[in-house]
């Protein structure tokens, strides 16, 4: 039978031989990668600004640079310029001033001319303007390091405009407050919350020239304390250092109708200024269409938001016509979120919609069709990276984002926690395969057995539907445990045309030394860690559950489970990939017993049935405390020469501490080989009969502890160890 197989060409592309599919690479930046300022994917990315606003942006807050010295197709955060405005780019408002035109006004103390002002005061033929109390905001954007605020008229010392004789109305008292941006320095409903910085009620200098200690800053208040009318020409930020977060998101990729499953992404970077002090965080999100934004308008009486347009009207699974408007809202909202994809599509806001919205709702992630961001990937994504290597798409970390989907997109911020202290990012590269299937959905049974007591498992998956010429199919699959399995029992494979094949591996040792080596046997058991395995099995190339040709595959295994909820994910890949494969969907795969319910039925998508329960009353913490082997002999000779002290936790939340130690039967202390912080599984504590001392021990018995020291519970085993010479 043949097997599915990649194997490398140029430029990190992977081809599938079996069926002409291929994998491939996307590199941004550097300078064989897409330009970063190009966006890299298909789609205009579309970035929230705020809570009711939102813009094509690859730069969130515009604070990357592209065209840092010396790093050509690099992304650094960007460096301030100490002789250029920063206020130029910021947002102005006023709180309590309502004058008509005031938006425009207000962007004369910005606009950089010196013959232009904003003004607050009384004119011979004209109205008393408020002075007293006005206040001025700015919202620079994004975090800048901030060193040095300037505000004066028009026609002040230093900055001449001959033609305004205003350089005396100046402010004569103002405060100026500040805030550094910072989400912990907020107020409940998201506003900043300012800080005076400066308070001066006897200001008899046209020019305002505040130099500050340089620190994080983005909003800015200026308040007047006069009744004194006065203008301003303009009002100036000046910086120093890097900015503190600078975020760039890539375009949306559309992998078209083939969809895509991700192998590993990676990328380089380096570090300017203190160790430590700056960092990159890459983030990977995924989707079935091609907005990860919602965009909603207010519901009846603003108590919800509505993500649809105004007189939508949607078929429901019976065939009714319904217009969304005439429902309760959260009826409403039911029925559209249960909408097959296209069709909620048809009636979902668009940004350009969301625009002409007066009032608006919220921006939100799109909760239905896109996954969250991921956890930020780690230092694996960097490890070893070069130039050279970014196409081997064996390196790099394996992408957690669910799959298959369509759309991808990659999240870089750049942060840092000293003004002179920076990381950029140079070349960036993920890989992406053609899924093995549309669909797979996977079932353990049975799920519910004894605590830390070896159990008999069969894992059952099922592809819903292979698409000829775009799934690659699949003849490996990964299977995570809680602890090590003890046995692999059987692997079968019931093809969808009525042909059974199976192996039965129950009598295979299953040490590293010992595993079948054959790369040409239709099956095999490929790896066995601590807390997984892989096997291999003939290609799985066909599979249509609607045509009622669907292909199962079963696999029976033991293995322990130390806590309740115990979760099994498993994935789908194809040899010679290197990759963790596709992860598959909880669901009704098969009857696989009389305990295992027909409903949902099969091909459902059911998330109870990846996990397996425990009693939930009594049990110990620790438990399967033993020494192996034991007897044991240190003798050098290579036989036996260290024992193993093993024990299982469970029930635990998080890590908690524990100590393994040997004492002497007359209950001193010999040696204490760990002490620190241990999660729920398996652990192995080598001794190899020494004492604190590093000298071998006497003969005899020895009594090995685990101890346990929780804020919730404790638990101590003691196992026995026989020492002989």
């Amino acid at each position: 039978m043949q097997r599915i197989r990649t194997s490398l060409v140029m430029l990190g592309t992977f081809c599938l031989v079996a069926q002409d599919l291929a994998a491939e690479s996307r590199v941004l930046g550097g300078t064989s990668g897409q330009p970063y300022n190009s966006g890299g994917g298909e789609i205009p990315a579309a970035a929230q600004i705020s809570v009711d606003e939102a813009a094509l942006t690859n730069t969130p807050g515009d604070v990357v640079d592209f065209d840092f010295p010396g790093k050509p197709g690099w992304i650094f955060p960007q460096r301030a310029d100490s002789t250029s405005n920063i206020a130029a780019g910021a947002t102005l408002t006023s709180p309590n001033l309502l004058t008509l035109g005031l938006a425009e006004e207000l962007l004369l103390m910005v606009d950089g001319d010196l013959e232009t002002a904003f003004t607050r005061k009384s004119e011979a033929e004209g109205p008393q303007v408020l002075a007293f109390g006005a206040m001025l905001d700015f919202d620079l954007g994004a975090r800048f390091g901030v060193n040095r605020i300037q505000f004066f008229p028009r026609n002040a010392p230093g900055f001449a405009a001959p033609d305004f004789p205003f350089q005396n109305d100046y402010l004569r008292a103002y405060e100026l407050l500040v805030n550094n941006g910072s989400e912990n320095d907020r107020d409940e409903s998201g506003r900043p919350v300012m800080t005076s910085f400066k308070l001066e009620l006897q200001n008899d200098q046209p020019v305002v020239d505040l130099r500050i200690p340089p620190q994080y800053l983005r909003f800015l208040r200026l308040r007047s304390q006069t009744s004194i009318g006065f203008e301003i020409a303009e009002f100036r930020v000046f910086g120093t250092g890097f900015v503190p977060e600078a975020q760039y998101i890539s375009n949306v990729y559309d992998l078209g109708d083939n969809w895509g499953v991700w192998g590993k992404i990676r990328w380089i970077e380096e570090s300017l200024g203190f160790a430590g002090m700056a960092q990159a965080r890459i983030s990977t999100r995924a989707g079935h269409d091609d907005t990860p934004l919602e965009f909603t308008r207010p519901g009846p009486g603003g108590s919800v938001n509505l993500p649809y347009k105004e007189g939508a009207v949607v078929t429901t699974a019976d065939g009714e016509q319904i217009a969304l408007d005439d429902l309760e809202p959260l009826d409403a909202l039911r029925i559209y979120r249960a909408l097959p994809l296209a069709e909620k599509n048809q009636v979902a806001l668009s940004l350009e919609d969301y625009r002409g919205l007066s009032p608006r709702g919220e921006i939100r992630d799109d909760p239905d069709a896109w996954t969250p961001w991921s956890a930020p990937y780690g230092q694996e994504g960097t490890s070893g990276i070069t130039v050279e290597n970014i196409h081997d798409e064996q390196l790099g970390a394996v992408i957690s984002t669910p799959a298959p989907r369509r759309y991808f997109q990659v999240r870089v911020e750049l942060a840092s926690r000293d003004l002179e202290a920076a990381t950029g990012v140079g070349q960036l590269a993920f890989t992406v395969f053609p899924p093995a299937a549309e669909r797979i959905v996977g079932e353990i049974y049975p799920r519910q057995v004894e605590l830390g007591v070896p159990a008999t498992f069969t894992y059952a998956v099922m592809p819903t539907r292979i698409r000829p010429g775009q799934d690659s199919g699949f003849d490996t699959f990964e299977i995570a445990t809680p602890v090590r399995v003890e046995a692999i029992d059987s692997i079968q494979v019931l093809f969808h045309d009525g042909r059974i094949e199976a192996a039965d591996f129950s009598a295979w040792d299953l040490s590293p030394s010992a595993l079948p080596t054959d790369p040409a046997a239709d099956f095999g058991i490929e790896a066995v860690e601590e807390r997984r395995f892989r096997v291999r099995f003939p290609a799985i190339t066909a599979s249509d559950l609607e045509a009622d040709q669907a292909t199962v595959l079963r696999i029976r295994f033991r293995c322990r489970v130390l806590r309740y909820g115990t979760a099994f994910p498993g994935w789908a890949g194809n040899t010679g990939t290197g990759t963790t494969g596709q992860k598959i969907l909880a669901g009704n795969a098969a009857h696989l017993g009389p305990g295992d319910a027909t409903f949902p039925p099969v091909g459902t998508a059911d998330a109870r049935v990846l996990s397996v329960d425990v009693p939930l009353a009594g049990g110990d913490i620790l438990i399967n405390t033993r020494a192996v082997p034991r007897p044991f002999s240190p003798n050098g000779d290579g036989v036996n020469d260290r024992t193993h002290i093993s024990y299982d936790l469970s029930r635990v939340i998080g890590p908690v501490p524990v100590e393994v130690s040997v004492f002497d039967l007359a209950g001193h202390l010999v040696r204490r080989l760990f002490s620190g912080e241990q999660g729920d599984g398996h652990w192995s504590i080598p001794w190899d009969g020494t004492n604190g001392s590093g000298e071998l021990v006497p003969p005899g018995i020895y009594l090995a502890h685990v101890d346990v020291h929780s804020v919730a519970s404790a638990a101590t085993t003691t196992t026995a160890v026989q020492v002989v010479y």
